[in-house]
Order: structure tokens, then sequence, then C-alpha cells
């Protein structure tokens, strides 16, 4: 199969849809550029690149809920659909790598909505090691909700980014906690109440470093069959992982920053009052403006 890596100006005016078909790059006016991930020069401040949409979250959405957060904090943002074109070359002039997207090619069926998680991926290892590069040379990385499925099909990946997606239940209301309230990043945000997916992850390294909790106050727990790819490449036996989960961490990689944050599936929950302070800090953080 041939994979898509440019597209019309004329064809680009289409629908957003069309868009995370061909790969096309945007900047955060929502102007389509004249190449792909590189776009125009912004002067000397930090750019950012986000890597954004997929069969369940639609790319404009996304670049909505980002112009706000990035026009907010006066950062230049550029994004692209294109996965096949993760690379060093691409995130070579940018200073911050944001991803939210999982980790399905649907440019193999894009039809299939209802593709499980556990279908064909289209991340690489060299792809993987392009964002450790990346951020162990001193940049940043913001992965964003359901990115960590991305760390189900890349050992690279995962190791960066420090975590794993299991799985998620339907929306529902939950509480994020803050279990750190002393990190830069949460210092003075309050525990908020979402209607979310509640993701249910796995945090790899220190757990000093976890900044979140999701709690299902109503008493509602999550079951999934889906197994560690550490531990086994087969679903094992329905665990139940309870009310609660990591929601959020960050940890320094080399010279560079991880953050990682759950929520995210409305542009409703992206932009709850205390969430979006959050992700200000999260981003000034990520590079080390504060």
């Amino acid at each position: 199969m041939k994979r898509a890596r440019g597209i019309s100006r004329r064809n680009a005016l289409g629908t957003i849809g069309a868009m995370a078909a061909a790969g096309v790059a945007l900047n955060g006016s929502g102007a389509i550029p004249n190449t792909s991930a590189q776009t125009s020069s912004h002067g000397a401040g930090p750019r950012a690149i986000a890597l954004i949409g997929d069969r369940a979250h639609n790319a404009d959405y996304i670049r909505v809920s980002l112009n706000r957060l990035f026009g907010e904090l006066s950062i230049p943002i550029d994004y692209t659909t294109n996965f096949y074109d993760l690379s060093a070359a691409m995130l070579r002039p940018y200073q911050l790598f944001v991803a939210f997207r999982d980790n399905i090619d649907t440019a193999i069926d894009p039809e299939r909505i209802g593709l499980p998680i556990g279908g064909p991926s289209w991340i690489s290892e060299e792809q993987g090691k392009a964002v450790q590069d990346f951020v162990a040379a001193g940049n940043g990385f913001y992965s964003f909700h359901n990115n960590a499925f991305v760390s189900r099909s890349s050992n690279n990946y995962r190791d960066v980014q420090g975590g794993l997606a299991l799985s998620h239940p339907a929306l529902r209301p939950f509480k994020v906690r803050i279990v750190n309230s002393e990190h830069p990043i949460t210092k003075g945000i309050q525990d908020f109440m979402v209607t979310d997916e509640q993701h249910y992850l796995i945090y790899d390294k220190d757990p000093k470093n976890i900044l979140l909790h999701s709690e299902n106050i109503d008493g509602l727990t999550f079951t999934t069959t889906y197994q560690d790819p550490r531990i086994s490449a087969n679903p094992g036996p329905p665990k139940n992982w309870g009310t609660t989960s990591v929601s959020g961490w960050a940890h320094e990689y080399g010279k560079g920053r991880v953050v990682f944050t759950a929520m995210g599936h409305t542009n409703h929950v992206m932009w709850h009052p205390e969430y979006l302070k959050l992700q200000k800090n999260a981003v000034r953080w990520l590079l080390k403006m504060s």
C-alpha cells in the first residue's frame, strides 16, 4: 500500500478527515503551510509540533483545544496528522513534541472505526528512538490522553514516555486528584471533576514522578483482559483494576522532560479551568520557562 505523504491545497481545504488521511500539517492558525511538518519561521522563541487525530479523536477538536492552550502561552504550534512522517528530521526544528493520538494505523483500513486498540500499529522502533533522542537532547514531550497506547507498540517510545495504557471504560464522571501538589505543574491546582474516558495506566518509573490519580467516586471499577506485553503477548484472565488509576506524571529524560496527562476526550474536558491551568504549567515546565 502506498503511504500518503502530501496533499494538494485544494483537497486540503476539504474536511479534517481528509486531512487526517493525507497527513497534512497545519500551523496554529489553521492555515495550510507549503511544506509537511516544518512550516514558516516563528522567530527565535520555542516552537511546538503536534501529531494529532485518530479514528476516535477528530483532529479538528484537538487542534482547537491546543490552539487555545498555546495561543494563551504565545507559543507557536504546528500540526501534522501524518504519523508516517514522525522522525528525527521532522522534530529537529522544534523544542516541544506534543502527541495526541493512539497507536492504530488507520491508513490500513480507515473505515473500520471499531478497529480494536490492539490492531495494526503505525509506529516503528526507529520512530520511537527519534522521540527518545529528541527528548534526551534537552527538548520536551507532552503526551496526551490516548497517546499512552502507542507504548504498546514500541519499547523505545515506552521508555521515554514512561508508561502504558491498559484500556478504559466509556465516558463517565470521575475525580482527578492531585498526588503531588508541590511540583511546578500541579502547584496551586485543585482536585477537579470531569466526565471523560477514565484511562487506566501503568507507570514504569519512580512513583515520586506521579502527579495525578483518577478516581471514580461512585465506586465504579474497571475490568480488562489486556496483558502488559512485557508479561505476555496474549490476553490474560480478566483483572479488576478498581476505581483508581495513575492519571498523570512528569519526569526528566536525559537533558529533556516528559509529561503525560490522561484527560482529553472532548474540548469540555480540555478546557476545564483547573486542567487548562495544569496544561499551561506543564508546557512551561517542559520548555524550562519557569
